[in-house]
């Protein structure tokens, strides 16, 4: 009932023109980085207010914050429905590749790619368990039969990066939006899928409204403007 509610007021609303309204988002930092910015000034444009909270959880986790939020961008490696967002409604706002971060005077950094025999011995700065990064560790001691050398387990990727800096650690990291900086390479990972879908999750409800389905589009058009921007 209460999406046949939306879904008729989002008609009433289409066709008396009224788009605008505030759409209330929760998202991951590092996928927040390279969607919001352009989003929010395409929607700031049309008239649409968001307003945003930032969350850092494990994935099963994201989707209790469509409770409170009109849209939640999510992330997983497993696939385009992340853990525990099996009942709600799903868009898949990107795919961003994960890379390996080395220290810039690294022996395997004038490589091309990667191996997963050649990180075996490395010693290792992750997510916590739970976390989506965590699954590439996860299959590379699959792949190789080795367990792998953690030595860290933090949250924020700019501790990552200043920690991979300071040499002695490899991480995995996003591609579209860890910086270029000193003491740091990235390099991609061949022979294990390292890839993670960006996700934004709501309620069946939230997202036949209007505004929310602007707000996607929004963000979609970013996705793909980051990664033609990759390549």
């Amino acid at each position: 009932m209460a999406v046949a509610l939306a879904r008729a007021q989002a008609r009433w609303d289409a066709y008396r023109g009224a788009t605008t309204g505030t759409v209330s988002v929760a998202s991951l930092p590092s996928a927040a980085a390279f969607l919001l910015p352009a989003a929010l000034a395409d929607l700031a444009a049309a008239g649409i207010q968001v307003r945003c909270d930032d969350v850092d959880v494990a994935e099963h986790e994201y989707a209790a914050f469509t409770a409170s939020h009109d849209l939640v961008i999510a992330h997983s490696l497993a696939g385009p429905t992340p853990a525990g967002a099996e009942r709600l409604a799903t868009t898949v706002l990107a795919r961003e590749p994960l890379d390996i971060a080395l220290p810039a005077g690294h022996r395997l950094a004038g490589r091309s790619e990667l191996a997963p025999e050649d990180l075996v011995d490395e010693s290792w700065v992750a997510v916590p368990r739970g976390y989506p990064f965590d699954t590439v560790l996860q299959r590379i001691a699959a792949h190789t039969g080795r367990d792998l050398r953690v030595v860290q387990r933090v949250r924020d990727n700019r501790l990552v990066e200043a920690l991979v800096a300071a040499g002695g650690c490899v991480a995995v990291l996003p591609r579209f939006t860890t910086p270029s900086r000193a003491g740091v390479v990235l390099r991609p990972l061949a022979q294990v899928r390292a890839r993670r879908y960006i996700v934004a999750v709501m309620r069946p409800d939230r997202a036949e409204r209007l505004v929310v389905v602007e707000a996607l589009k929004a963000l979609r058009r970013a996705g793909e403007q980051i990664a033609r921007a990759h390549g």
